[in-house]
């Protein structure tokens, strides 16, 4: 006869976000609202900037609007791939996707800095 009961550990691993996942992604959350944060300061600040130094017709829109977008869309990203996999996957795949917004958000400034310079 098969027990039609289960226990806690065998319903939690079978659901799609157990506790531990949850906290992970609060954890990662945290670390890529980071990224956010500075990302609409400089969607706020640099326009202002630029027109101060006079620069205003050189503000690089595209690239503070994509610096906005890249950290929601890479944690998403990763929240969505992670669904069903073990916590050590869904570890590595937030890492790799904090791990590529940090190299974007560095890169989004140099290209800034260097459509500033290009005259």
């Amino acid at each position: 006869m098969s027990d039609d009961t289960a226990t806690p550990e065998a319903v939690e691993s079978k659901r799609a976000w157990p506790v531990t996942a949850i906290i992970l992604a609060v954890v990662f959350g945290l670390l890529f609202a980071w990224f956010l944060y500075q990302a609409i300061g400089n969607l706020v600040n640099v326009p202002a900037a630029y027109e101060q130094v006079g620069f205003g017709d050189r503000v690089p829109w595209a690239i503070l609007i994509a610096g906005v977008a890249l950290p929601v869309l890479l944690f998403a990203g990763a929240a969505w791939i992670g669904i069903r996999r073990t916590l050590s996957q869904r570890v590595m795949l937030f890492a790799a996707g904090l791990a590529a917004t940090a190299a974007t958000s560095f890169s989004l400034y140099v290209a800034s800095a260097y459509l500033v310079s290009f005259s």
